[in-house]
């Protein structure tokens, strides 16, 4: 049976990033940070603007970073306006981090054409943003509201994290010996637990040293007095870039710290942490982490006194079980969250073409990788005399859909369906340099909504039993198990399916 392919060719237009966040002694620097983490993620990948409003405390932001700043006259209210005016939905993806994104303004954002990815701690409003994104490890799907496109990524293999941490977070650390400790309480310390904290530990002798970094919108003065008095046992730092934060931290063998961005820092580099909340926003993580046993636990920090720091701490240091700790950072920080992080980003800017002649060489080189190989059922190298040949039949067959998967407007991969009278069996190919970014799945859901709109045959996959990451690629895209059949020898799987199921 022949069948016409109608055309998919998409005028889609590369994407830019928009950045959007505020900070200032209110709130704290946390949204900025968060954000900043995510910029050192895609850059290498994708152009980007921060964007800010002109209240917002904006002299931490990397100078490196282009900035536009929204004026202070534009509130809340008129900010998707103004946004859609100077930063057009057909080339911008919003990430937004901060709490006056509420339910409305997301709404509002999306309505204007925008694909949005929410960063959320506080698991308060409905979700209209496409992604959401919640790195505390207490939160579950089930606390959320949400429009049945909003995807959810939870937990800390999404942790937001710069670089240099998530590289410390692969290494393996003992602790022996607890003489030097590390202060922080975010951006702005409202409290002032600072100075609280450093005097309990100014009262144990075991500690030679102690590092005190001060966020950007820290206002006190009485810790530069006990610095003076102490000079021998204490150092302040403010305004550290990643580079000097992570080596204060490696210094260090313990710390006092909120459940915030800094703790998961802090996690990442191993130590003993003795660690609270003190505003609404902490309360997530500080569960989370407490559950895990990552923590030492200091519960509401807020009406500490310096005699309860010291008495926490002096527990910690008789503690016969610091190593187990350390051991549970090391296993919820692995490190690899920069490849998940971007792949959720990458799957928000998957379009598809119709392969051409010049992919030729391109589809050759993909098909003739090592884990492509051995994942086919002939696992021989490929010949390009023949591999041409091939191509350029398939490109040319009325019952092939051949189709080049992009990821802002870039070539990464291969969907190709074999079209028959009762069925078409579909494979797939992403390119090594989007593995590990579960993509598969993604070109699966939206490749099978491109086909179901030109055909109405059931999609067959074949799959070798041990393939476990093409199981679950074609699970994920709602593919579901038939029959086992061998194939060429091999024992497989066989997945389907149907248009109303796509």
């Amino acid at each position: 049976m022949s069948f016409r392919i109608q055309a998919i060719e998409l005028k889609v237009m590369a994407k830019k990033i928009i950045f959007r966040a505020d900070g200032n002694s209110t709130n704290g620097l946390g949204h900025l940070y968060r954000l900043f983490s995510l910029v050192e993620i895609v850059k290498d990948s994708y152009e980007f603007v921060f964007l800010t409003h002109e209240s917002s405390t904006n002299d931490v932001i990397p100078k490196a970073y282009p900035t536009v700043i929204i004026p202070k006259a534009i509130g809340v209210e008129e900010e998707p306006e103004w946004i859609a005016a100077n930063l057009f939905p057909e080339t911008h993806i919003i990430i937004a981090d901060g709490y006056q994104f509420t339910t409305s303004y997301q709404k509002e954002i999306k309505a204007k054409g925008y694909r949005l990815v929410y960063v959320d701690d506080l698991v308060k409003d409905h979700m209209y943003a496409d992604l959401v994104v919640n790195h505390s490890p207490y939160i579950r799907e089930k606390h959320y509201t949400k429009e049945p496109y909003t995807k959810l990524a939870l937990g800390t293999q999404y942790a937001l994290l710069r670089p240099l941490f998530l590289d410390e977070a692969t290494k393996n650390k003992t602790i022996t010996t607890i003489d030097t400790a590390f202060v922080c309480f975010g951006g702005a310390d409202p409290y002032n637990l600072t100075i609280k904290a450093v005097k309990g530990l100014l009262q144990i002798s075991n500690f030679k040293t102690t590092h005190v970094v001060l966020g950007g919108a820290y206002k006190h003065e009485d810790i530069f007095a006990l610095e003076a008095k102490h000079s021998d046992k204490l150092k302040t730092y403010k305004n550290l870039s990643e580079e000097q934060l992570i080596k204060v931290m490696q210094q260090c063998n313990f710390a006092i710290a909120p459940a915030s961005t800094i703790l998961y820092e802090l996690s990442c580099v191993k130590m003993p942490i003795l660690s609270g909340y003190y505003v609404g926003n902490q309360k997530y993580i500080y569960k989370g982490l407490s559950e895990k046993r990552t923590i030492f636990e200091g519960k509401d920090f807020r009406n500490y006194s310096v005699n309860e720091f010291e008495q926490k701490v002096k527990l910690i240091i008789e503690s016969n079980s610091i190593q187990t700790y350390i051991d549970h950072q090391k296993s919820l920080f692995d490190g690899n969250s920069k490849v998940r992080l971007l792949g959720l980003i990458n799957g928000l800017t998957i379009s598809f073409r119709k392969a051409i002649e010049e992919d030729v060489l391109q589809v050759f080189n993909w098909s003739n990788d090592v884990l492509v190989r051995k994942n086919s059922y002939n696992s021989e190298p490929i010949k390009l005399e023949n591999h041409k040949k091939w191509f350029h039949k398939k490109i040319r067959d009325e019952n092939t859909l051949f189709l080049i998967a992009l990821i802002n407007n870039e070539p990464a991969g291969i969907v190709r369906f074999e079209i028959d009278d009762s069925y078409a069996t579909v494979g797939i190919l992403v390119s090594k340099s989007y593995r590990g970014q579960k993509l598969a799945g993604e070109f699966l859901k939206a490749s099978a909504k491109k086909y179901f709109e030109i055909y109405s045959v059931p999609i067959l996959a074949y799959i070798k039993k041990d393939n476990k990451a093409s199981v679950k690629a074609f699970e994920s895209a709602r593919y579901t198990y038939f029959k086992d059949e061998i194939i060429s020898g091999c024992v497989s799987f066989v997945y389907k399916l149907e248009k109303e199921d796509g």
